[in-house]
């Protein structure tokens, strides 16, 4: 017999904690207890549950915490005159580290769920309507009354380099280890955690204290680099820039030696994986047997570059191509290839992303 949408939305939850308690389920959905009893007696006879704790294991998933924004670039299409208005272009969409990660995974054929906070403003209805637009599940997320939605703004000059960025995340402040028990569940039962360095740190503190799975970390911002510091050693995989080096190893990075140099440093302090993008240089990814140097090459069809996603994309690839199996050499270069899409428009997602071009673009067929 064919399920309701809460029917559904109560099985999937089930699936992942069996031992899931009708109050929480009730909290989860947004219901009632005895709601949920309801439901789950349909459940039982429609024969998709066969009593508490007896459910099959569900299939690999990714679970992915951190920011959903609503990105605000603006484009000058000249040289920037400093204290003067500049003519551009001006385009919004939604965005974040977490929602990229999301959005380029289910693209690429990867189960993921989304855990963030939004607001109940014009922009968090904006990210409602892309997560079902673009199957972004947003199940273990929570819209906060009275409260904005996270916002970012980044001015490009007319080559698409970044001069400046400004974050308004306070919103992200809710993600908190309490509000991360409510969903612990989901998150220790994933194949691997991905998170940024824009989290409270005692949120990636408690992140790190819980996993056993590899984490995948996205450091964010000179500002808030440090706050991975105390958990280098529980994370499996580190991406971070030229200008973020310095912070979480001590070590300034301007070249491909001083990249390596860094990247060892990190290795001692635990970090089993490193990638790095370094300017004039490409994408340089240490792995388990070997370290890999990736240009970034210009296409004469796209001379833009804007980088605004081009770490999100290198990581959602890096962690593909872990679940596909893929070696060092093969992961660095889906890598590069899918920082190098996101780099072909503004916003920072390539829209067309999928396994098969992405291979194609990584020079490894289908």
């Amino acid at each position: 017999m064919a399920l309701t949408e809460r029917e559904r939305q109560i099985l999937e939850k089930i699936e992942q904690n069996p031992m899931i308690s009708q109050n929480d389920l009730a909290q989860l959905c947004g219901i009632t207890r005895s709601g949920v009893a309801a439901h789950i007696s349909n459940l039982m006879k429609k024969g998709y549950i066969q009593g508490k704790g007896y459910v099959l294991t569900p299939p690999r998933y990714v679970a992915v915490i951190g920011a959903i924004n609503m990105d605000v670039y603006g484009i000058a299409d000249n040289d920037v005159v400093g204290e003067s208005s500049n003519v551009g272009s001006i385009v919004s969409a939604v965005g974040g580290i977490a929602r990229n990660v999301c959005y380029n995974l289910g693209h690429l054929g990867v189960r993921n769920y989304l855990i963030s906070v939004y607001g109940d403003d014009e922009e968090g209805e904006n990210v409602r309507s892309d997560s079902f637009a673009n199957g972004i599940d947003i199940t273990y997320c929570k819209q906060f009354s009275n409260s904005s939605t996270s916002r970012y703004l980044s001015v490009v000059d007319a080559n698409g380099k970044q001069i400046v960025a400004l974050d308004d995340m306070k919103i992200s402040e809710n993600i908190t280890p309490e509000f991360l028990e409510q969903r612990e569940q989901i998150i220790i039962n994933a194949e691997a955690v991905v998170i940024d360095s824009s989290l409270p740190p005692q949120t990636i503190a408690w992140v790190c204290s819980k996993v056993s799975r590899p984490i995948f970390a996205r450091v964010v911002s000179v500002n808030k680099a440090t706050r991975l510091l105390p958990v280098l050693d529980h994370v499996d995989t580190l991406v971070l820039s030229e200008a973020e080096s310095r912070l979480v190893s001590g070590i300034a990075v301007h070249d491909e030696q001083t990249a390596h140099v860094c990247m060892e440093a990190l290795a001692k302090t635990g970090v089993k994986h490193t990638l790095m993008f370094v300017q004039g240089v490409g994408l340089i990814y240490r792995g388990d047997d070997e370290t890999v140097t990736v240009p970034l090459p210009e296409s004469a069809s796209h001379a833009m570059r804007y980088e605004n996603g081009a770490a999100s994309g290198a990581m959602s690839a890096l962690l593909w191509a872990r679940m596909e199996g893929r070696d060092d050499s093969q992961s660095a270069h889906l890598a590069a290839a899918a920082a190098a899409l996101s780099m072909r428009q503004v916003t920072s997602v390539f829209p067309e992303i999928n396994a098969r071009v992405l291979l194609e673009h990584a020079g490894l067929g289908a």
